[in-house]
């Protein structure tokens, strides 16, 4: 330990000679013994030293071992330097007030020199080891503060420990205030589909366990928690047991599943009119024939087509049939259902899929057709669309119904435009 520094408070010089030379025929560890005859004098030398222990005795006049326990424990300096008192004093009373102010052990009067050596250097061990756990805890804790990913320690129903990203997430400065604001983590998980919240755990005492066990079956865990800006962050759990804890660690991904996202949109969706693209039109096509292939259900495949839309372009400009394009999605959107397909496959050539039969999808076609003959279009006035459709036969591909359709389609055009005809 090297050097250590003793502070001896006794009224009685004799008593502090005594222990002092008792101290230093110690050989291997040096004790530097500092002396007070009394309480105040040994305040002040607490004050201006670096005390490792102190030898305490419990009968001195004006201020007793006792009270001045109490003033050492209560300053932030000196409260947590181990007091053994040295007391003539054994009945119970006695050694349990020692206890009961502070003090970590005591000693009688007239001490044995071997048991005095060895209480001094057990208490000394014990407070170097406190000493080496406090840094490791510093330690870990600076590691811990240093991560961008939130991580916290819980048992399940409340945290116990958190780094300095995590307070910082839920705009606190400290472990407290932040268990004064929530309880179980778990309760800010967002309830949304995709994401993994306390709804889907039956018994939500072992959510952590659902963690741990979508953890190793490889399944990723992703959360949406609100932040201090009342914006919704996503965060991936990784999550481990320690004895009767469970450490967490949060890594925000916002940023990748935001372009996640984006490229996922981008890939499905019409960058102009922003309905379904091709590609994911053929897409939900091939599932709805999947699951309806075996099944007696129906619905209808319409394709439709703007008439005389290059001379649109031509007269107008290719802005202007920009606006065209979109206020006629606007419209057919206005008059079909959330869950019906509606996607754009070529310049002014779109597609509709009706959960109908071919008789009640001719008469919502119809219908739709006048609300676009009827619509007052920006610039242009006046539009009209030409259209075809087609009911699902059964082992029908798609390649069957769009070309069904477009000979229906072309009949409507051959026909004189602003119509519907049908293939069956």
């Amino acid at each position: 330990m090297g050097s250590l520094n003793i502070l001896c408070i006794d009224d009685i010089e004799m008593n502090i000679f005594t222990i002092k030379s008792v101290l230093q025929t110690v050989k291997d560890v040096k004790y530097n013994i500092f002396t007070a005859l009394s309480a105040y004098d040994g305040l002040e030398i607490l004050m201006k030293n670096k005390i490792d222990l102190i030898l305490l005795d419990v009968m001195m006049p004006e201020v007793d071992g006792f009270m001045t326990a109490k003033m050492i424990k209560s300053n932030r300096k000196t409260k947590e330097i181990p007091i053994i008192f040295v007391t003539a004093k054994k009945d119970d009373a006695t050694i349990e007030k020692c206890y009961q102010v502070g003090g970590r052990d005591y000693i009688t009067k007239p001490f044995n020199s071997t048991e005095l050596l060895n209480r001094v250097s057990l208490h000394l061990r014990l407070k170097d080891r406190e000493r080496r756990l406090e840094n490791e805890k510093a330690y870990v804790q600076n590691v811990l503060d240093l991560q961008d990913s939130m991580i916290l320690v819980t048992n399940g129903a409340e945290i116990q420990k958190v780094n300095k990203s995590m307070l910082d997430f839920y705009n606190v400065s400290s472990l407290f205030e932040l268990q004064k604001k929530l309880t179980c983590i778990c309760r800010t998980f967002e309830k949304d589909n995709g994401f993994f919240h306390i709804d889907l755990v039956d018994d939500k005492s072992i959510w952590i366990d659902k963690i741990l066990e979508m953890i190793e079956a490889k399944k990723d865990v992703i959360v949406k928690i609100k932040n201090k800006f009342d914006e919704y962050c996503i965060f991936t759990i990784k999550a481990a047991n320690f004895y009767d804890y469970y450490i967490l660690s949060l890594t925000d991904i916002t940023s990748i599943s935001n372009q996640s996202r984006e490229f996922e949109h981008s890939a499905n969706y019409d960058s102009l009119t922003q309905i379904y693209n091709r590609k994911a039109f053929e897409r939900l096509l091939n599932e709805k024939i999947d699951k309806y292939r075996y099944k007696s259900k129906e619905f209808i495949f319409v394709m439709l087509d703007i008439d005389h839309f290059k001379n649109v372009n031509d007269t107008y400009g290719h802005q202007v049939g920009d606006e065209v394009l979109k206020q006629l999605v606007d419209v057919v959107k206005l008059h079909i259902r959330d869950d019906d397909i509606f996607a754009r496959v070529g310049g002014e050539e779109f597609v509709l899929i009706l959960d109908v039969d071919i008789t009640m999808g001719f008469k919502v076609v119809q219908h739709l057709k006048e609300f676009i003959a009827n619509e007052k279009f920006k610039t242009v006035k006046k539009v009209t669309c030409s259209f075809g459709i087609t009911q699902y036969k059964q082992q029908d591909q798609i390649s069957d119904m769009m070309k069904r359709a477009d000979e229906a389609l072309y009949e409507a055009k051959d026909n004189g435009r602003n119509r519907v005809c049908q293939r069956l």
